[in-house]
């Protein structure tokens, strides 16, 4: 008897239990994968000029599988990714994705001229689940790029006259004396001479056109040009136009042009001209700079004459105190200049916190002197426009954990100008997986400190995971172009149908499911066991007493 009641309860507990597997088994394989590409934190580091392996991590946190998956780095804009495509692979393929975290290797050219800063690259991974339905999923991850390397730069050192000044009347040839400034080799150097007139000075028998095949880093190459002046032309120093064009190895093409400084003795006159020291040439690192920001100012002083001039001192000063001195002084000395020679000199500046969207001026004047030691002094202004930082921020999107197949939801996100300049050309729309109604809004300009809120309502028609963004695209005052992201991330489903389900109430997550079928389970079985005890107990005692009535 008590063997037969062991097998009985075995039979029924494998009866039992094979279904409740079965049933878990089909929630794990009906579950979709849930991938995520890489952590905000994760960001790596690559030096400029160097092989390397990019190793992408990601990770499903799904109990369901995914299967046939390619994971790709998208390169819509090839200028904007900081990798040489026509050397890599942009696609690796994984056969199965399980619960747990994994990484994908591409094998990356970082060219020597790419400039340093953090990159976006964008990342695909494409798949099909245990069910056969096919997902995607893309991130934006971000890549740091450092550069040792000077960047190629074109330079004209000096222009060697080949004696005194040009006289008036005659013919000479002359050298540019042209040097590779940077790190890199340059190639296909194009150098256009311009700014000739027939009254002044001339090409004569000579191409305004000149070419280089190559120069190799910190080299100086030297072209000729033999150049006629204008038998009426007065004493003084004329400028001319040096156009130069080239590339460096990984065919980045880069121009500039600069003067050139010709000084001319009339026909009659004597060489008598007081050697000049001008600014020839400014940067500050861009097309302006931002209030409260350090900046460069890069300076070129130029020696026009035919004599030496030494004891220089050169003074910067600005007004309101608008450019302030950073880790040096408003001045700097140089003991000589020799004739037709360039000195560069850098300055670090800050611009006033508070100064005002406008062009402010460097005042500078240059102490020197001449070959005799008469003192002399040249006057230069330097034009800085100075543009106040833009700052536009904007509210968190509060989403709720899932919303329903077919039904609207609005959505608000509060934006405020926080910087202290005017946002211009606000423009707010919202894109994605879903149909938005008055998705796109434009604003114009908002003032500093000024606020707004931006109101829209989505309605997903598919089920399942949907991103999308709310994006604003604005501009500062110089006109250039700036955007800021809101990313969406949604879980759509359909509405359960029946009067007695709650509406709102969100499916219980994978894990949960599994362990309500366990507790349902082993429920089942100890009510089982314990209905099973009773029939045999019962059993039993109804032996026991047939065996007492037929004694009886």
């Amino acid at each position: 008897m008590k063997k037969l009641s062991l097998i009985l309860f075995t039979l029924v507990f494998i009866g039992i239990l094979h279904p409740l597997i079965s049933l878990a088994e089909d929630y794990l394989s009906t579950e979709d994968p849930n991938i995520i590409i890489a952590s905000d934190g994760w960001m790596p580091v690559f030096k400029a000029g160097e092989n390397a392996t990019l190793s992408i991590p990601y990770e499903n946190t799904s109990y369901g599988s995914a299967k046939d998956a390619t994971i790709s780095i998208v390169m819509n804009d090839p200028e904007k990714v900081p990798f040489k495509p026509d050397r890599m692979s942009l696609t690796n393929y994984a056969l199965y994705i399980g619960n747990g975290s994994y990484s994908s290797s591409f094998k990356v050219n970082i060219p020597a001229n790419t400039k340093p800063g953090i990159y976006p690259i964008t990342v695909t991974i494409s798949y099909s689940s245990a069910r056969g339905a096919r997902g995607s999923v893309s991130s934006t991850v971000y890549v740091k790029i450092i550069n040792e390397n000077k960047q190629p730069t074109l330079k004209l050192l000096a222009v060697d006259l080949g004696g005194d000044n040009l006289l008036a009347g005659s013919s000479r040839e002359i050298n540019l004396q042209c040097k590779n400034d940077g790190d890199l080799n340059i190639k296909d150097i194009e150098l256009r001479l311009s700014g000739f007139t027939p009254e002044g000075i001339n090409l004569e028998k000579s191409s305004d056109i000149h070419y280089i095949d190559s120069i190799k880093a910190r080299i100086v190459r030297s072209v000729g040009v033999t150049l006629h002046v204008n038998s009426n032309l007065k004493t003084g120093t004329y400028a001319l136009d040096l156009n130069m064009k080239y590339k460096d190895d990984n065919d980045r093409e880069y121009t500039e042009t600069i003067k050139v400084y010709i000084p001319v003795v009339g026909k009659g006159e004597q060489d008598d001209s007081i050697p000049r020291i001008i600014i020839d040439q400014y940067t500050y690192g861009g097309d302006f700079v931002l209030a409260g920001q350090d900046f460069g100012l890069n300076l070129s002083l130029i020696n026009t004459s035919q004599t030496a001039v030494k004891n220089i001192k050169v003074s910067l000063t600005s007004d309101g105190q608008i450019f302030s001195p950073v880790s040096n002084s408003n001045s700097f000395y140089i003991n000589k200049i020799e004739p037709q020679e360039r000195v560069e000199k850098i300055l670090m500046f800050r611009a006033k916190l508070g100064a005002e969207n406008q062009t402010y001026v460097i005042n500078t004047s240059i102490d020197y002197q001449d070959s005799k030691g008469e003192k002399l002094n040249e006057k230069e202004v330097i034009s800085i426009p100075v543009v106040q930082q833009i700052r536009l921020m904007a509210s968190a999107v509060e989403l709720p954990p899932e919303i329903f197949v077919d039904n609207p939801m609005s959505l608000s996100v509060e934006f405020y100008n926080a910087g202290r300049s005017i946002i211009r050309n606000l423009t707010i729309q919202a894109e994605g997986d879903f149909e938005s109604r008055d998705g796109e809004l434009y604003i114009g300009n908002l003032e500093a400190g000024k606020s707004d809120t931006y109101d829209v309502t989505i309605t997903p028609h598919m089920e399942g995971k949907l991103e999308g963004r709310i994006l604003f695209k604005y501009e500062d005052d110089a006109g250039k172009p700036y955007e800021l992201e809101k990313k969406l991330n949604l879980q759509a489903i359909t509405a359960p149908a029946g009067p007695f389900m709650e509406m709102n109430q969100p499916p219980v997550p994978s894990k949960q499911k599994l362990s309500s079928i366990w507790m349902i389970s082993i429920g089942v079985v100890i009510v089982l066991l314990t209905t099973i005890a009773i029939i045999i107990i019962r059993k039993r005692r109804k032996a026991k007493l047939e065996e007492v009535d037929f004694d009886e």
